[in-house]
């Protein structure tokens, strides 16, 4: 069985190509996300857009809950470039008229690869209220304006998944691997198989005592699902 962890919004595309591949599988959230008020220090940035010559948006979620601040203040005249991590994000961009561009490698260092060479000065990021990773890989002056947060989910029922013999885990986050970890019975842990969006997550789940990881080509659901139905 093929276990779907993403958050109950996010998680809709998931289900329907896990539907479309006639695998067996569960959608278990495990984490949750909010919208959140932009604090007074968020307002101030995005009210002075024109001191940043890129905008960066971190995830499918940054654009839903943080774009349409952008949206009621940016001049067509003064288009300032958007960088998206992934494909899903520009995708979701892309539904509400806003043109972008991803980075070659989609995760945080691949966003630090297209500051470094085209050359930015300073950049306002849309992202939830945990500092993002990109703050640490670059130098260049950098604001940011959380939108939203990610909870763990309340409820985690994993008496949907005891008693399957095998289990292959889809993980998108760190958080979600924690959340895995922490609710999950210390021996049923080695007996699971993880697909990871991320080398990181794959090098964490070690740390966990995951034993079979598996390192999908890219975080979209596309390739995740690849890799887990080899594994399945």
């Amino acid at each position: 069985m093929i276990v779907n962890t993403r958050p109950i919004d996010l998680g809709q595309k998931t289900n329907i190509l896990l539907k479309k591949s006639k695998c067996n599988f569960i959608h278990l959230p495990l984490t949750k996300i909010i919208k959140i008020e932009p604090s007074a220090r968020a307002m101030q940035n995005i009210n002075n857009l024109s001191n940043y010559d890129l905008l960066i948006f971190t995830s499918q979620s940054a654009v839903r809950y943080g774009a349409e601040y952008y949206q009621a203040i940016f001049q067509n005249d003064a288009m300032i470039p958007i960088l998206a991590i992934g494909l899903a994000t520009q995708e979701s961009l892309k539904k509400i008229n806003l043109s972008s561009v991803t980075p070659p490698k989609f995760d945080s260092d691949g966003l630090a690869e297209v500051i470094k060479e085209k050359g930015y000065k300073k950049c306002l990021i849309f992202c939830g209220e945990k500092k993002p990773r990109i703050l640490s890989l670059t130098d260049i002056e950098i604001d940011t304006f959380p939108c939203y947060a990610s909870h763990d989910a309340a409820k985690i029922d994993l008496s949907k998944i005891q008693d399957q013999d095998k289990l292959v885990v889809l993980i998108y986050t760190q958080q979600s691997l924690e959340v895995l970890v922490r609710e999950l019975p210390r021996k049923k842990v080695q007996n699971i198989i993880l697909v990871a969006a991320s080398k990181r997550i794959k090098e964490l789940s070690l740390k966990y005592g995951f034993k079979n990881c598996i390192l999908a080509d890219s975080p979209h659901d596309e390739e995740m699902i690849k890799a887990a139905l080899i594994e399945n």
